[in-house]
């Protein structure tokens, strides 16, 4: 007699955490597959069975050798982080959040994050004091894992700062041999060398075991919340709607998107698993230095914003009859459009411009399958998942006209931790989900991304939320009034402009002079502006609001 399995209720799994998603919409997707109930931890379980001396990770480090790990290797590494976390008390649903650049100790760690049940948050190693602040304030991290420094940013100095502000934050991990100078609750990962293997439980897979952090239009970063289920949907309808062939036999990966983004750790970690292929970890992305990597370890697959496809389209890959790579996604700010023609040609490699958020991984994509026009649009929708245009009243629009775009499918975030409020703002009924993106929808049902109604600026694919740079302008004693914009940029997207209103007989502030500045008041690097407008006035409205479309309309 076969019995039917039993799941536990979401409210029993998800600790108090605000989501739309009843059981029975739970059911539905498991009983159509899109649900698969098992564990990101699994998949490298079995890529560890099925190919244990399969080389799964090559680190490439900017300064060091060349390191290796085959997929037995991964699987005991990860092992041994989850008894490391676990030793420092780490729990189910607890939360570890790592700050390191792509190095081949990060997917393994990730893994033992996942497989002690806890929640993996990631912060790029480039951003400020502010930024990681938020992060991990708002994910209640316990445990965080560092290097001593990576460039010009002393990690180990930012951690102390970050500690004293943060009281959840127990441990700080060092990721390097130096143990000279550690205070009390700071040690290196090489100290627990002989912590105890631990025995655990499989994971829940309708958890949440991460926190994709993204900022909208208010500035503070938003926990989006994925389970095992929303994450391995997403990967798995990727890898059949552009077909498995597309990426190479064997896979080999370069993952030189931050890891400590949503893309790198998505694509390059997980699905680079799921195929049991070998993940290139590269700590820099420097274009000639990223194709000799290319060539030396005979990538096959990229996934990464356009700026990086850009950037090798101006090297000597270009037209190589010997250039290995097959497949690469694209996505993550918007796509030129004559480039996926003119970039396959010249690599011979199938291009896929694709769209997603961190709320859903990629939803729709380019493939092989369809048309070669496909390729100008940003693709069709996967299978299971659902996406609408509308007009300001909520109404379809008629085919091939532009409006706000919803989405819907087992991919998409329970909603965002701690914040029921911006849950609900996000979700419409029928559990439809405000992307905050424009878009029109064709006649063969290709999706093509017309803009955004959000207030952010996509520069080379990272997504610089405008309020946290204009509150650090705002501070300053000589701005009487700013506001940052995107403008366009052939290689990035968008740059980042303010346009400053500075008090009389100031002087007005330069490139230069306001970077220094935001740079003191802990903004990351990555959200200096590239440009810097003084105006005597900024543009409008009745109510008081700045009217940005017209400070784009004249810096466009």
């Amino acid at each position: 007699m076969t019995t039917t399995p039993t799941y536990p209720k979401l409210a029993d799994v998800l600790d108090g955490q605000r989501t739309p998603v009843t059981d029975e919409v739970a059911r539905e997707w498991r009983e159509a597959g899109w649900w698969e109930e098992r564990s990101v931890r699994s998949l490298l379980t079995q890529a560890a069975r099925v190919h244990p001396d399969r080389v799964a990770l090559v680190g490439r480090r900017t300064q060091g050798d060349r390191v290796t790990r085959t997929y037995r290797e991964f699987d005991a590494n990860a092992h041994h982080a989850a008894s490391v976390f676990a030793s420092l008390g780490v729990g189910v649903g607890d939360a570890v959040v790592l700050m390191l650049p792509n190095w081949v100790e990060y997917p393994e760690m990730v893994f033992g994050i996942n497989e002690l049940g806890a929640v993996y948050a990631g912060i790029p190693v480039a951003y400020g004091e502010r930024q990681a602040a938020a992060i991990l304030r708002r994910s209640k991290a316990k445990v965080l894992v560092v290097p001593r420094r990576w460039r010009s940013i002393e990690h180990l100095d930012l951690s102390r700062r970050l500690r004293a502000e943060i009281p959840t934050l127990e441990h700080v991990v060092l990721l390097d041999d130096d143990e000279s100078d550690l205070r009390e609750g700071e040690s290196s990962w090489s100290s627990h060398d002989d912590v105890p293997s631990h025995t655990l439980p499989e994971p829940v897979p309708s958890r949440v075991c991460y926190l994709g952090f993204t900022s909208g239009t208010t500035g503070e970063p938003k926990g989006a919340m994925h389970s095992h289920n929303t994450l391995i949907y997403a990967i798995r309808r990727q890898v059949e709607h552009v077909g498995p062939q597309m990426y190479g036999d064997p896979v080999v990966h370069l993952v030189a998107s931050p890891v400590g983004h949503h893309t790198g750790f998505a694509w390059g970690i997980v699905m680079t698993v799921l195929f049991a292929g070998t993940g290139v970890y590269v700590d820099r992305w420097d274009p000639a230095w990223g194709v000799r990597i290319i060539r030396e370890e005979r990538v096959t697959t990229f996934f990464g914003a356009p700026t990086f496809l850009q950037d090798m389209m101006r090297t000597d890959l270009v037209d190589d009859p010997d250039c290995p790579l097959t497949c690469l996604v694209i996505a993550g700010s918007p796509v030129p459009r004559n480039l996926p023609a003119q970039a396959q040609e010249a690599l011979g490699a199938y291009i896929a411009p694709a769209w997603g958020m961190t709320e859903c991984s990629i939803m729709s994509s380019c493939t092989p399958k369809e048309p070669p026009a496909i390729q100008r649009t940003d693709g069709s929708v996967f299978a299971g998942s659902a996406v609408r245009v509308v007009d300001a009243e909520g109404d379809d629009v008629p085919t091939g006209e532009i409006g706000d775009l919803l989405m819907r499918g087992p991919g998409v975030v329970y909603g965002y931790y701690d914040r029921p409020d911006a849950t609900d703002e996000a979700f419409l009924a029928g559990l439809w989900f405000r992307t905050g993106d424009r878009a029109s929808i064709d006649e063969h049902g290709w999706l093509s991304l017309r803009g955004r109604s959000k207030d952010i600026i996509i520069r080379g694919g990272e997504n610089i939320p405008v309020t946290d740079v204009e509150s650090v302008i705002f501070d300053h004693p000589d701005v009487v009034n700013a506001a940052v914009v995107g403008i366009p940029d052939e290689r990035l997207g968008e740059l980042i402009c303010a346009v400053i209103v500075v008090k009389e007989g100031r002087p007005e502030l330069t490139v230069d002079t306001l970077a220094a500045y935001l740079l003191e008041q802990g903004l990351s690097k990555h959200y200096l502006p590239e440009r810097v407008v003084s105006l005597p006035e900024l543009p409008m409205t009745p109510s008081g609001k700045i009217q940005k479309f017209k400070l784009r309309e004249m810096l466009g």
